[in-house]
């Protein structure tokens, strides 16, 4: 046995109305990859932040290399080696790639100036390691979620850790960057960094990891080495209940075409592509789940946005809605006309950190909810504690701040928000980013119900499996193009992938 690099010892964190974590205890062994598993709210993200200095009140006791450490700050975390990489991006937007990789500890000349030059060539030599093509300069709001969390992986390397926690890294990563992060993950252990592995997918715990530990409701269930175990086992330790399975022996029955789109294209002014779209084609009816399927850079965001009327540039070509041909300049005219997007980026784009769960819930019908010129308080309460209710939101309260909740549970708030404006069209860009394998499911269920009821959804995903799972008929976007089109019958994942690589 090696010796525990971290011990926890009865770790208990409180926060307004919740207990996050009771009674935690469990080691981590020097140079192993310790997978902590758990549904949303579980306790994993509070136990790593703890664990980073992030948090700094609790309960308990927490030995790094037999010393007792009670962290005051992330900086005090990173003196004795610990770093972290979050599930929710933590970039400054406005500075570029290198500023974000060396904030705070930025590199000097001399004469005390900020050392640009030295910092873009290290962080170039960084991004080179993790076969990321970013220039160093670019400004760090200007890249894709899968870009912006190579960048905080980077920053994670120039700390030259010897603990390093990774809180679902791989959730906005494309296969190809997920097997570039395992060779990350591989050269680190071989350097002797400690990793502790935060991750809902089951197939990357077992092919990383030494050992298992299970958290759910903030206790830990049970801690046990990977070869003695079984997904389907942590699977059931993790949710202490059965699992909703999606009833797929009911055919869906779709109705009219509600939303048809012809020739769309959407410019691309300046790149050598010219269009983040071309000529796009496809019809979607009442009753249906269409699957859209591609690798990162695909168009898959850039075609909901188009339909949501986010998108950065006009797009050209046709857009259809129930016979009428629409061009949205506003998400607001989309929310109006009847159609919803839930964003892929739940942080940036999804949630009002400032507000409460039932705030961010009634944001977009509070114009349905006035009575005199004034909210109806009651109505309001009403319809966010049905959507509570109805999508099995776990919060203390409506009241709650929403950044109280795990990450799996915003984003039902946000599905819930769009789900009150009673829309025609639903759109879901990736909406299991993040979420554990409980959450999915009831997901995956919400989705053929809201189907059932004619509503008609479009869903993006980067895990083939889940579009397999969901979807009535799968679109395969490569570069901006409709390289394929299949129905459920039809579809597997080497079909899509070969069409998804056909650019």
């Amino acid at each position: 046995m090696a010796e525990p690099i971290i011990e926890i010892r009865q770790v208990t964190k409180r926060f307004p109305g919740v207990i996050a974590l009771q009674d935690v205890t469990f080691d981590v062994e020097t140079g192993e990859l310790h997978s902590i598993c758990g549904e949303n709210g579980a306790g994993k993200s509070t136990l790593m932040k703890i664990l980073s200095g992030v948090e700094t009140q609790y309960e308990g006791e927490l030995f790094v290399k037999g010393n007792l450490k009670q962290f005051t700050s992330t900086r005090d975390a990173e003196s004795s080696e610990i770093s972290i990489i979050h599930q929710e991006l933590n970039l400054v937007e406005e500075l570029s790639a290198a500023a974000n990789i060396f904030l705070g500890r930025e590199k000097r000349t001399a004469l005390g100036f900020l050392d640009n030059p030295a910092m873009e060539t290290a962080a170039a030599e960084l991004l080179r390691q993790l076969d990321c093509d970013v220039h160093p300069g670019t400004l760090a709001g200007s890249l894709r979620v899968g870009d912006q969390q190579l960048l905080e992986i980077a920053r994670a390397l120039s700390l030259k850790t010897e603990i390093l926690i990774m809180d679902e890294p791989t959730s906005a990563l494309t296969e190809a960057e997920v097997a570039r992060l395992y060779r990350v993950i591989e050269r680190l252990r071989a350097n002797g960094v400690t990793i502790l592995y935060i991750s809902h997918k089951m197939d990357e715990v077992f092919r990383l990891s030494d050992r298992i530990t299970v958290l759910r409701d903030g206790r830990v269930v049970q801690t046990l080495k990977k070869a003695d175990t079984s997904p389907q086992q942590i699977t059931h330790l993790m949710v202490g209940r059965e699992i909703e399975r999606l009833d797929q022996s009911v055919p869906t029955a779709t109705g009219e075409v509600v939303l048809k789109v012809e020739d769309l294209s959407l410019p691309w002014p300046g790149h050598a592509r010219k269009w983040r779209l071309h000529n796009i084609n496809f019809e979607l009816r009442r009753g249906e789940i269409l699957g859209i399927a591609g690798l990162m850079g695909a168009g898959r965001t850039e075609l909901l946005e188009c339909l949501f009327g986010a998108s950065s540039e006009v797009p050209q070509g046709k857009i259809l809605l129930e016979g009428i041909q629409v061009l949205f300049s506003h998400p607001s005219q989309a929310k109006a006309a009847g159609i919803a997007m839930v964003t892929e980026d739940r942080k940036r784009l999804g949630i009002f950190s400032e507000l409460d769960v039932g705030q961010n819930i009634s944001m977009c019908t509070l114009e349905q909810m006035r009575k005199g010129g004034l909210i109806n308080s009651r109505r309001e309460r009403e319809s966010v504690s049905e959507i509570v209710n109805n999508l099995r939101v776990k919060t203390a309260s409506a009241q709650s701040a929403i950044t109280s909740l795990s990450g799996g549970n915003q984003q039902k708030t946000i599905i819930g928000r769009w789900l009150l404006t009673k829309p025609k069209v639903l759109l879901l860009d990736d909406p299991t980013r993040g979420v554990d394998v409980g959450a999915k499911a009831e997901l995956y269920v919400l989705m053929k119900q809201l189907a059932r009821q004619g509503m008609a959804v479009m869903v993006t995903s980067s895990e083939l499996p889940e579009l397999l799972t969901v979807s009535d008929r799968i679109l395969v976007l490569s570069e901006g193009h409709l390289t394929g089109s299949f129905s459920r019958a039809e579809a597997t994942e080497q079909k899509i992938m070969e069409a998804a690589t056909l650019g």
